[in-house]
């Protein structure tokens, strides 16, 4: 039944795509009698009926301005009885987490008013408790419990306006802690990841527009921005929604924060790359150098201070490695905000207290039931999260949990270490973080997408979850952001971020979009001509380089550019005359030398591209590439002794069978038909059939230059067959 709704669902999608409000009713009404939803069969009557008046009135001609909006009302809510089909055809079976946590919801029978009237009643009870001096460690865990409770109330709630609307006014109200605040906030984002709910995304909008705290605000505003992306279609099929959110439009601070917000989110595009650098390069020199750094600290009593002292080779082992670029590149990708902390901690998410989806969200706190810090391990992890760490929470959870985990010696000799070093660790953390004049909303974002990021990456029961970070956010595209966000400024940001990187097809987007205002900056058709480029896409990239030739004089790279890929394009002429420009900034670069002897070479000058080929060889005597290319083309001006001549003396360094299949082309072509043989025979030594084709594709050229053609066959015979002439 489950496949069958799900077909279903995609039937009414599409129809109401195309506003076939009828045929989406009754498909709709088939799937809410199918998957037992039978008590929402009165709410599509209305739907219908709803429809029919909206459809009566515009054939009587009547002129109606809130019917657009009433379209868009019927199909929301048709989409959301569909939904509430699936989520019903799936609830009974499905192993997801999702339909696990909502099965478990439903026979418990929780209301959310009354989880969040315990969560205040515990923390009442606590606070006098502590007042009174008295051990509630009973309590601590009796108020986490509510927190998951709250956590998966709100993340498999479905429809519930009204519990909505509470959540709303209760984090307004000052009484909600900043842990209930970043569990509802994640809860709805994460609903909303797997089940479209205007309620809840409306409610995201409600906490945002009306919390004075920048934490809530960032919390909230990343929750929305990842919403968008899942579900863009149906926000922007939203009259009210887009109105809403078409405020934004005159919000300084809003702009300012959805820029930092989708500056944090796409820079998580990096951090397999860079998690894939720091296990597969760096970790392994690591590890090559241990024998030898273990024999340093032995020789220097392990002390590291005498170590570098009395081992000025240390240096030196350190350099002949590839450790010290490899660290060099990961730091400068760090000050570009790269999460070089992912791969770190990826293996610290193993402890049960990450089997609940809820604890990945949870803002740190060193009292927590699970953590058992000594007092040096507590201080330094309370420093950490007071000082603006850029350590998101659950990461800290992870480094407390291991902590726990230590033999009571080593702790304490961690804690004696510490407690000299709070004071230092406290200015290092401060004088880290970025310069922000929000540094509160800023450093909150960081932490809150790091935490999501980490949370679809390394969830173990993520199945069924939707990954907003799947795919590069392309933000231009989210309803009203996207308009928002769409200025020199930070399309250049985000552009010059995946170009940067090496995410050309991304770039590509960004960049084209600024040429609209930009049209006569130069380095952007550059940069633009190079990601087509990247992307072997040489007419388009063509096109770019000469814009940007035609806005200024080219430079070397600009010239080369426009050489390549005009030679990868066979305009060979023009492409030699891109080099023969080059060579004039440059005469005696070797491989500008070869480039442009080929292109002439190719286009038919072989006298100028011999002269290259000379001077080339002036410069790298010995170089077989360059003696190839001579030989070659001497072989094509008909100057067959010199020609046999250079590919004796490739032979002698790096022969290859096409050299000897050259080489004997020059023979045959001098009439020194035994030694053509011979050559042949050496080339076609372990593959004949390589000879043959090689020999045959040839053919014309031999012919051109006067072989004869009977000729030609026979002696491929002669060779083939292995005889003796």
């Amino acid at each position: 039944m489950t496949h069958k709704i799900s077909e279903l669902h995609s039937q009414a999608n599409d129809l109401l795509d195309s506003n076939r409000i009828f045929e989406a009713i009754s498909i709709v009404r088939v799937m809410l009698e199918e998957s037992g939803v039978r008590s929402q069969i009165d709410n599509l009557l209305k739907i219908e009926q709803t429809y029919k008046y909206m459809i009566h009135y515009l054939i009587e001609g009547a002129h109606d301005e809130g019917r657009d909006r009433m379209l868009s009302d019927i199909s929301g809510r048709l989409r959301m009885l569909s939904d509430m089909a699936v989520r019903a055809s799936m609830t009974p079976d499905s192993p997801d987490y999702y339909y696990a946590v909502l099965r478990f919801v439903n026979l418990r029978k929780e209301c959310l008013s009354d989880i969040i009237s315990d969560y205040g009643k515990i923390v009442s009870e606590m606070s006098l408790a502590e007042l009174g001096g008295n051990d509630v460690s009973e309590m601590r865990k009796r108020k986490e419990e509510q927190l998951v409770r709250l956590f998966n109330s709100i993340f498999v709630s479905f429809g519930s306006d009204s519990e909505y609307a509470e959540i709303a006014r209760y984090l307004a109200s000052g009484y909600a802690d900043g842990n209930v605040s970043a569990q509802s906030i994640s809860a709805l984002t994460l609903s909303l990841l797997c089940f479209y709910d205007k309620g809840k995304f409306s409610t995201l909008l409600d906490i945002y527009d009306n919390t004075t705290s920048e934490k809530l605000a960032a919390r909230t505003l990343v929750g929305i921005v990842l919403s968008m992306v899942k579900n863009a279609g149906r926000i922007a099929s939203d009259r009210q929604l887009m109105d809403r959110l078409s405020i934004w439009k005159d919000s300084i601070i809003t702009y300012r924060r959805l820029h930092e917000v989708i500056r944090v989110i796409v820079g998580t595009r990096d951090t397999e790359r860079v998690s894939s650098k720091m296990k597969d390069e760096v970790i392994p020199e690591i590890m090559k150098l241990r024998p030898d750094i273990l024999k340093k600290l032995k020789e220097s009593d392990g002390d590291p201070e005498t170590m570098m002292e009395n081992n000025p080779e240390w240096e030196e082992m350190l350099s002949k490695s590839d450790l010290t670029q490899k660290m060099r590149e990961l730091s400068e990708l760090q000050s570009d905000g790269a999460d070089l902390m992912m791969v770190t901690f990826s293996g610290l998410k193993q402890f049960p207290f990450f089997n609940t989806a809820a604890n990945w969200f949870l803002p740190f706190d060193s009292d927590h039931s699970e953590i058992k810090l000594s007092e040096g391990l507590r201080k330094l992890m309370e420093v950490m999260r007071n000082a603006g760490s850029m350590i998101c929470d659950s990461d800290m959870y992870s480094l407390a949990l291991a902590f726990a985990q230590m033999p009571d010696a080593q702790k304490n000799m961690i804690s004696g270490q510490i407690s000299a070093q709070i004071d230092q660790f406290n200015e290092e953390t401060r004088t880290a973080l970025p310069s922000s004049n929000t540094p509160e909303f800023d450093t909150e974002t960081l932490k809150s997408v790091r935490d999501l990021y980490r949370f679809f990456k390394l969830f173990r029961k993520r199945e069924g979850l939707k990954d907003p970070f799947a795919r590069p956010l392309n933000f231009i595209e989210l309803p009203v952001i996207g308009e928002m966000m769409n200025d020199n400024e930070m399309l250049e940001l985000i552009g010059e971020f995946y170009f940067k990187r090496g995410y050309y097809a991304d770039a590509l987007v960004m960049l084209t979009l600024l040429t609209e205002d930009k049209f006569g900056d130069a380095s952007l058709w550059e940069k633009i001509g190079f990601c087509h480029q990247a992307q072997n896409r040489m007419a388009p990239a063509l096109d770019a380089y000469e814009k940007a030739s035609l806005i200024k004089t080219p430079g070397p790279w600009l010239i080369k550019k426009l050489a390549y890929v005009n030679r990868r394009l066979g305009n060979y002429r023009k492409a030699s005359e891109y080099y023969l420009q080059a060579l004039q900034m440059d005469p005696d670069n070797v491989s500008l030398l070869m480039n442009s002897g080929n292109m002439l070479l190719e286009s038919g000058d072989t006298a100028a591209a011999l002269t290259h080929y000379y001077h080339a060889n002036y410069i790298s005597p010995d170089s077989p590439r360059i003696l190839r290319a001579i030989a070659w083309a001497e072989l094509l001006s008909g100057n067959f002794s010199k020609s046999s001549g250079y590919y004796g003396k490739v032979t002698d360094i790096d022969a290859r069978p096409s050299d000897y299949l050259n080489a004997g082309h020059s023979a045959l072509l001098r009439s020194d038909r035994k030694e053509a043989v011979r050559l042949y025979r050496l080339s076609a030594d372990g593959n004949k059939s390589d000879f043959e084709m090689a020999f045959i594709s040839d053919m014309p050229v031999l012919e051109s230059l006067g072989a004869d053609r009977i000729v030609l066959q026979l002696v491929l015979d002669t060779v083939l067959a292995g005889k003796e002439d």
